[in-house]
């Protein structure tokens, strides 16, 4: 428990949480501009259901792949424990993801927590790639 205390303390809370947030943010325009360009390339003038689906999955993947390439920038930014970085940045977004899925839908779905996790594993797999040996 000393141990784990120690580590909580040498934790850059606010890199984390900018970075997070940041990662977020660039998630939803980058999947909302490559949803758009999806319905340019299958001539779509209007957005409808597809079009929403599609920008929820891209989405979904890219916050997966953005996370893991953020949590390694974090890792590799600070000095010590970079693998608990790299995993409470997986948190966070993953926290944010849940918080802004329950306000917006209410409910949460298998899918959700499914990306949820994978979201964390991203974030743990940065951290740990991110060490500095």
């Amino acid at each position: 428990m000393v141990h784990m205390k120690a580590q909580l303390s040498q934790v850059q809370w606010g890199l984390v949480l900018k970075t997070a947030v940041v990662l977020y943010l660039l998630t939803l325009i980058l999947g909302l501009g490559l949803s758009l360009l999806l319905q340019v390339f299958l001539n779509r003038s209007h957005l409808d259901q597809g079009a929403i689906q599609s920008f929820t999955v891209i989405t979904a993947l890219l916050v997966v792949v953005v996370t893991g390439y953020g949590a390694l920038w974090v890792a590799r930014k600070v000095d010590r424990a970079a693998t608990l970085h790299g995993f409470l940045v997986g948190m966070v977004v993953a926290l944010i993801s849940f918080l802004l899925d329950l306000a917006f839908s209410g409910a949460i779905h298998s899918v959700g927590l499914v990306l949820y996790v994978l979201m964390v594993a991203s974030g743990l797999l940065g951290g740990v790639l991110g060490r500095r040996r």
